[in-house]
Protein backbone atom coordinates (compact mmCIF):
# COMPACT_ATOMS: atom_id res chain seq x y z
CA UNK A 1 0.00 0.00 0.00
CA UNK A 2 1.24 3.15 -1.46
CA UNK A 3 1.73 6.09 1.44
CA UNK A 4 1.99 9.46 1.12
CA UNK A 5 3.75 12.21 2.69
CA UNK A 6 2.50 15.27 3.16
CA UNK A 7 4.72 17.63 4.15
CA UNK A 8 3.80 20.53 6.78
CA UNK A 9 4.66 24.23 6.75
CA UNK A 10 5.16 25.91 10.46
CA UNK A 11 3.25 29.31 10.50
CA UNK A 12 4.44 31.76 12.79
CA UNK A 13 2.50 35.35 13.92
CA UNK A 14 4.16 37.82 14.47
CA UNK A 15 2.37 39.91 17.42
CA UNK A 16 3.95 43.36 16.41
CA UNK A 17 3.16 42.46 12.68
CA UNK A 18 -0.02 40.02 12.40
CA UNK A 19 -1.86 42.63 10.05
CA UNK A 20 0.56 41.32 7.58
CA UNK A 21 -1.78 38.33 6.58
CA UNK A 22 -4.60 40.46 5.65
CA UNK A 23 -5.24 41.68 1.94
CA UNK A 24 -3.60 44.95 1.51
CA UNK A 25 -6.95 46.51 0.96
CA UNK A 26 -7.35 46.42 4.44
CA UNK A 27 -3.97 47.13 5.16
CA UNK A 28 -4.27 50.49 3.75
CA UNK A 29 -6.93 51.52 6.21
CA UNK A 30 -4.77 50.75 9.02
CA UNK A 31 -4.69 53.44 11.55
CA UNK A 32 -1.46 55.96 11.45
CA UNK A 33 1.01 54.56 14.16
CA UNK A 34 0.62 58.42 16.05
CA UNK A 35 -3.16 57.51 17.01
CA UNK A 36 -1.84 54.31 18.41
CA UNK A 37 1.06 55.67 20.53
CA UNK A 38 -0.59 58.59 21.86
CA UNK A 39 -3.59 56.36 23.10
CA UNK A 40 -0.85 53.98 24.63
CA UNK A 41 1.04 57.14 26.20
CA UNK A 42 -2.30 58.09 28.32
CA UNK A 43 -2.75 54.80 29.16
CA UNK A 44 0.40 54.54 30.71
CA UNK A 45 0.38 58.40 31.74
CA UNK A 46 -2.71 56.84 33.94
CA UNK A 47 -1.07 53.82 35.28
CA UNK A 48 2.10 54.77 36.15
CA UNK A 49 1.86 54.92 39.80
CA UNK A 50 -0.03 51.70 40.00
CA UNK A 51 2.72 48.62 40.03
CA UNK A 52 -0.26 45.75 39.20
CA UNK A 53 -2.17 47.77 36.34
CA UNK A 54 1.70 48.79 34.83
CA UNK A 55 2.51 44.74 35.08
CA UNK A 56 -0.98 43.91 33.75
CA UNK A 57 -0.26 46.10 30.56
CA UNK A 58 2.90 44.95 30.04
CA UNK A 59 2.38 41.02 29.87
CA UNK A 60 -0.69 42.04 27.85
CA UNK A 61 1.29 44.01 25.23
CA UNK A 62 4.46 42.16 25.28
CA UNK A 63 3.61 38.29 26.37
CA UNK A 64 -0.14 38.05 25.35
CA UNK A 65 -1.12 37.04 21.62
CA UNK A 66 -3.68 40.04 22.14
CA UNK A 67 -2.39 41.81 18.78
CA UNK A 68 -3.95 39.13 16.97
CA UNK A 69 -6.84 39.62 18.15
CA UNK A 70 -7.06 42.81 17.68
CA UNK A 71 -5.98 42.21 14.40
CA UNK A 72 -8.55 39.80 13.30
CA UNK A 73 -11.48 42.15 15.06
CA UNK A 74 -10.32 44.92 13.24
CA UNK A 75 -10.19 42.80 9.86
CA UNK A 76 -13.76 41.79 10.01
CA UNK A 77 -15.42 44.82 11.61
CA UNK A 78 -13.63 47.46 9.11
CA UNK A 79 -13.19 45.25 6.10
CA UNK A 80 -15.47 42.30 6.37
CA UNK A 81 -18.53 43.96 7.79
CA UNK A 82 -17.38 47.86 6.70
CA UNK A 83 -18.05 49.04 10.47
CA UNK A 84 -15.76 51.19 12.30
CA UNK A 85 -12.65 49.76 13.37
CA UNK A 86 -12.63 47.20 16.70
CA UNK A 87 -9.38 46.79 16.83
CA UNK A 88 -6.36 47.59 18.64
CA UNK A 89 -6.81 51.40 18.04
CA UNK A 90 -10.03 51.36 19.36
CA UNK A 91 -9.20 48.87 22.53
CA UNK A 92 -6.66 51.24 23.62
CA UNK A 93 -8.62 54.55 22.96
CA UNK A 94 -11.33 52.78 25.39
CA UNK A 95 -8.51 52.08 27.55
CA UNK A 96 -7.17 55.58 27.74
CA UNK A 97 -11.16 57.14 28.23
CA UNK A 98 -11.91 54.37 31.10
CA UNK A 99 -9.01 55.22 32.65
CA UNK A 100 -9.67 58.96 32.46
CA UNK A 101 -13.56 58.21 33.91
CA UNK A 102 -12.26 56.06 36.83
CA UNK A 103 -9.75 59.00 37.86
CA UNK A 104 -12.72 61.24 37.72
CA UNK A 105 -14.97 59.16 39.65
CA UNK A 106 -12.69 58.26 42.37
CA UNK A 107 -11.53 62.39 42.75
CA UNK A 108 -15.32 62.47 43.74
CA UNK A 109 -15.20 59.77 46.04
CA UNK A 110 -16.93 57.34 43.87
CA UNK A 111 -15.37 54.19 44.65
CA UNK A 112 -14.74 51.26 42.35
CA UNK A 113 -16.73 47.75 43.50
CA UNK A 114 -13.79 46.15 43.69
CA UNK A 115 -12.74 48.43 46.67
CA UNK A 116 -15.91 47.53 48.01
CA UNK A 117 -14.71 43.98 47.90
CA UNK A 118 -11.55 44.61 49.79
CA UNK A 119 -9.52 45.57 46.52
CA UNK A 120 -7.35 49.21 46.36
CA UNK A 121 -7.36 51.82 43.27
CA UNK A 122 -4.42 49.84 41.63
CA UNK A 123 -6.97 46.65 41.29
CA UNK A 124 -9.44 49.03 40.18
CA UNK A 125 -7.26 50.45 37.45
CA UNK A 126 -5.92 47.24 36.52
CA UNK A 127 -9.54 45.68 35.79
CA UNK A 128 -10.82 48.68 33.67
CA UNK A 129 -7.30 48.15 31.98
CA UNK A 130 -8.04 44.61 30.77
CA UNK A 131 -11.63 45.12 30.36
CA UNK A 132 -10.86 47.65 28.00
CA UNK A 133 -8.13 46.19 26.21
CA UNK A 134 -10.21 42.69 26.09
CA UNK A 135 -14.03 43.86 25.52
CA UNK A 136 -14.26 43.40 21.66
CA UNK A 137 -11.75 40.76 20.86
CA UNK A 138 -14.66 38.34 20.38
CA UNK A 139 -15.17 40.47 16.81
CA UNK A 140 -11.77 38.04 15.40
CA UNK A 141 -14.79 35.49 15.50
CA UNK A 142 -17.62 37.02 14.52
CA UNK A 143 -19.46 40.18 15.03
CA UNK A 144 -22.78 38.17 16.34
CA UNK A 145 -22.33 37.11 19.70
CA UNK A 146 -19.51 38.66 20.01
CA UNK A 147 -19.67 39.65 23.47
CA UNK A 148 -19.57 35.86 24.23
CA UNK A 149 -16.92 35.19 22.11
CA UNK A 150 -15.12 37.97 23.80
CA UNK A 151 -15.63 36.32 27.53
CA UNK A 152 -14.24 32.92 25.75
CA UNK A 153 -11.42 34.41 24.18
CA UNK A 154 -10.24 36.89 27.24
CA UNK A 155 -10.38 34.07 29.97
CA UNK A 156 -6.93 32.38 28.64
CA UNK A 157 -5.71 35.69 29.03
CA UNK A 158 -6.90 36.28 32.43
CA UNK A 159 -5.45 32.98 33.57
CA UNK A 160 -2.29 33.71 31.97
CA UNK A 161 -1.17 36.80 33.44
CA UNK A 162 -3.52 37.31 36.89
CA UNK A 163 -1.59 34.55 38.38
CA UNK A 164 1.46 36.41 37.74
CA UNK A 165 0.10 39.05 39.59
CA UNK A 166 -2.39 37.80 42.47
CA UNK A 167 -0.56 34.51 43.51
CA UNK A 168 -3.60 34.02 45.83
CA UNK A 169 -6.12 31.51 43.40
CA UNK A 170 -8.99 33.41 44.98
CA UNK A 171 -8.11 36.89 44.38
CA UNK A 172 -6.95 36.10 41.30
CA UNK A 173 -10.37 34.60 40.27
CA UNK A 174 -12.38 37.56 41.90
CA UNK A 175 -10.48 40.23 39.79
CA UNK A 176 -11.64 37.22 36.84
CA UNK A 177 -14.99 37.19 37.24
CA UNK A 178 -15.40 41.26 37.70
CA UNK A 179 -13.65 41.89 34.51
CA UNK A 180 -15.72 39.15 32.46
CA UNK A 181 -18.13 41.05 34.05
CA UNK A 182 -17.40 44.41 32.68
CA UNK A 183 -16.71 42.85 29.01
CA UNK A 184 -20.11 41.05 29.14
CA UNK A 185 -22.05 44.16 29.73
CA UNK A 186 -20.41 46.49 27.45
CA UNK A 187 -23.05 47.13 25.32
CA UNK A 188 -25.21 47.90 27.87
CA UNK A 189 -27.24 45.30 27.22
CA UNK A 190 -27.37 42.98 29.65
CA UNK A 191 -27.03 45.81 32.26
CA UNK A 192 -24.02 46.78 33.74
CA UNK A 193 -23.53 45.50 36.83
CA UNK A 194 -20.69 47.11 38.56
CA UNK A 195 -19.39 50.47 38.54
CA UNK A 196 -15.95 49.13 36.52
CA UNK A 197 -18.31 47.58 33.86
CA UNK A 198 -20.24 50.85 33.45
CA UNK A 199 -17.34 52.99 32.86
CA UNK A 200 -16.33 50.20 30.05
CA UNK A 201 -19.62 50.61 28.23
CA UNK A 202 -19.87 54.34 28.49
CA UNK A 203 -15.68 54.36 27.37
CA UNK A 204 -16.59 52.15 24.88
CA UNK A 205 -19.65 54.70 23.23
CA UNK A 206 -16.82 57.39 23.41
CA UNK A 207 -15.00 56.07 20.86
CA UNK A 208 -16.57 58.40 17.80
CA UNK A 209 -14.21 60.96 16.28
CA UNK A 210 -13.93 60.92 12.55
CA UNK A 211 -10.45 59.28 12.40
CA UNK A 212 -12.12 56.15 13.76
CA UNK A 213 -14.73 55.64 10.89
CA UNK A 214 -15.35 52.71 8.32
CA UNK A 215 -12.71 53.75 6.11
CA UNK A 216 -15.51 54.20 3.40
CA UNK A 217 -17.28 57.21 3.05
CA UNK A 218 -19.51 56.18 0.53
CA UNK A 219 -23.34 56.30 1.79
CA UNK A 220 -24.17 53.59 -0.27
CA UNK A 221 -21.64 51.19 1.53
CA UNK A 222 -20.71 53.01 4.76
CA UNK A 223 -22.94 52.15 7.62
CA UNK A 224 -25.04 55.27 9.92
CA UNK A 225 -22.89 55.05 12.47
CA UNK A 226 -19.37 55.46 10.08
CA UNK A 227 -21.22 58.23 8.64
CA UNK A 228 -22.39 59.93 12.07
CA UNK A 229 -19.16 59.61 13.41
CA UNK A 230 -17.57 61.60 9.90
CA UNK A 231 -19.12 64.93 11.85
CA UNK A 232 -17.54 64.37 14.97
CA UNK A 233 -14.06 66.34 15.32
CA UNK A 234 -13.18 65.39 19.22
CA UNK A 235 -14.33 63.75 22.39
CA UNK A 236 -13.34 65.06 25.56
CA UNK A 237 -13.48 63.86 28.91
CA UNK A 238 -13.35 66.11 31.82
CA UNK A 239 -14.44 67.08 35.07
CA UNK A 240 -17.82 68.95 34.89
CA UNK A 241 -19.51 71.45 36.42
CA UNK A 242 -22.32 69.82 38.09
CA UNK A 243 -21.21 66.49 38.10
CA UNK A 244 -17.70 64.18 37.91
CA UNK A 245 -17.49 63.68 34.74
CA UNK A 246 -18.44 66.01 31.52
CA UNK A 247 -17.95 64.59 27.56
CA UNK A 248 -17.93 66.85 25.71
CA UNK A 249 -18.32 66.05 21.41
CA UNK A 250 -17.17 68.36 18.91
CA UNK A 251 -18.51 67.89 15.93
CA UNK A 252 -18.83 70.23 12.16
CA UNK A 253 -22.47 69.05 12.02
CA UNK A 254 -25.68 67.52 13.48
CA UNK A 255 -25.22 64.41 11.13
CA UNK A 256 -22.96 63.57 14.66
CA UNK A 257 -26.31 63.75 17.10
CA UNK A 258 -27.26 59.75 15.43
CA UNK A 259 -23.89 58.45 16.80
CA UNK A 260 -24.79 59.81 20.29
CA UNK A 261 -28.51 59.21 20.66
CA UNK A 262 -28.48 55.59 19.14
CA UNK A 263 -24.89 54.70 21.13
CA UNK A 264 -23.21 57.27 23.99
CA UNK A 265 -26.68 57.80 25.52
CA UNK A 266 -28.45 54.79 25.81
CA UNK A 267 -24.90 53.31 27.65
CA UNK A 268 -24.94 56.18 30.13
CA UNK A 269 -28.31 55.11 30.78
CA UNK A 270 -27.98 51.96 31.51
CA UNK A 271 -25.57 51.77 33.72
CA UNK A 272 -24.44 52.67 37.31
CA UNK A 273 -23.46 56.46 36.28
CA UNK A 274 -26.24 58.07 34.87
CA UNK A 275 -26.34 60.51 37.91
CA UNK A 276 -22.34 61.11 37.41
CA UNK A 277 -22.06 61.95 33.83
CA UNK A 278 -23.32 64.98 31.58
CA UNK A 279 -23.00 65.39 27.31
CA UNK A 280 -22.33 68.42 26.41
CA UNK A 281 -22.44 69.91 22.73
CA UNK A 282 -20.64 72.87 22.04
CA UNK A 283 -21.67 73.63 18.89
CA UNK A 284 -25.39 73.44 19.87
CA UNK A 285 -24.09 75.08 23.63
CA UNK A 286 -26.48 72.53 24.88
CA UNK A 287 -26.21 69.81 27.42
CA UNK A 288 -28.16 67.01 25.90
CA UNK A 289 -27.64 64.45 28.95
Amino acid sequence: MNQTTRSCTKITVSDTDASSLYPSSYQDHIPEPDVRHSAGRRIEDHISSYPKASLAWELLIKVSHISVLWDMAAFTTTERLRMNDHGRIHAQVTAASALTILDLLCSSDIKPDIIKKGGDLDDAMLIVLVSALCHDIGNAIHRDSHLSHSMMLAQPILDMILPVIYPDPKTALLMSTVILSAIHSHHGDPKPLTIEGSIISVADASDMTKGRACHSTDISTASMHAISTLAIDDVIITRGLNRPVEIQILMSQLAGMFQIHETLIPKIHAGLLKEHINVYIPLQDQYIY
